[in-house]
This record gives structure tokens, sequence and C-alpha cells, in this order.
């Protein structure tokens, strides 16, 4: 005797019904924590890079700042003694984050200048580093600018010529 196809049939499609509607349901959740991962992984990387972007233009800032006390300071060296001839200045800094900072002043006769001539070339180089373990990690976080003007001995306070 032959078994009625009706009843089999339905049973088999339900059963398998429901357990692709779960399959579906587990994948549609999958694939959605997967793109909010996503979202979230670039949304940190990007708040990163945006974090380090602000710490380099902040020390850039601080090296031109430092940059402009060493002109300032040779400047006033220059007016105060005629045999001045540059230093290495080395600031001291309140915020620990920025140890490693330096000023190099350098004052030469300047080019095309006679003995007699009070004209002077002066270079200053401002180098500033964040204060790391590592020296490979302080040469990629130093930053450094440098001014070269000529001004006259007997009247530094009015450069003659500025150049950068």
């Amino acid at each position: 005797t032959m078994k009625p196809i009706s009843t089999s049939i339905p049973v088999a499609i339900g059963g398998r019904n429901r357990s692709g509607r779960r399959g579906v349901v587990l994948i549609c959740t999958l694939v959605c924590l997967i793109v909010v991962s996503t979202l979230v992984m670039t949304s940190v990387a990007s708040a990163g890079r945006a974090q380090r972007e602000t710490v380099r233009r902040h020390q850039t800032m601080q090296t031109e700042w430092l940059l402009d006390a060493g002109i300032n300071r040779a400047i006033t060296r220059i007016a105060a003694d005629d045999s001045y001839e540059g230093e290495n200045w080395i600031p001291a800094f309140e915020n620990s984050r920025y140890a490693k900072a330096n000023v190099e002043i350098s004052v030469a006769p300047a080019a095309g200048g006679d003995d007699a001539s009070n004209l002077v070339s002066v270079d200053v180089i401002a180098t500033l580093a964040r204060s790391v373990d590592s020296a490979a990690m302080e040469i990629a976080t130093r930053t450094q600018k440098s001014y070269t003007f000529q001004v006259s001995k007997s009247n530094p306070h009015s450069a003659a010529t500025n150049d950068e």
C-alpha cells in the first residue's frame, strides 16, 4: 500500500523552512555585526590620526616659538657683547613632554663684508623632540626650524636683511 503524499510533504517542508529562517537571521545578524565593527574600527582609527596630527601641529608651534626665543636671544646677546659668536642654548621646559629642546646660534661676519663692517650673519636652529625611551622614536618625534638673518652689531635691533 502506498502512503498519501500530502501528509509527509508539509512536515518536511515546514521543518526545513524553520531552520532555513533561523540560518538567514543568523547570517543577517553576522553581517550587521561585521558592518558595525568596521564602522567602529574606522572611527577609532580616524580619531587616532586626528589626535596625532594635533600633537604634530602643537609641536610645530612650540618649535616656532623656540626659534623666536632663539632669535631674540641672539639679538640681545649681540647688543650686549660685540665678541658674541653664538652658543648652544638648552632651555628648561616645564612641560616634560618636550625634554629635548635645543637652540643652536652661530654668529659670523657677513659674506662680502669687510673687516671694518659691523654686519654679521646669524643662523638660529631650533630643535624640539618629545621625551621618549627609544632613540629611533626621538628622531621620529623631532621637529626643527631654522632662520638666517644679517644684522649690524652697532644696531642689532634693526635687521639688515632676512632670509628664511
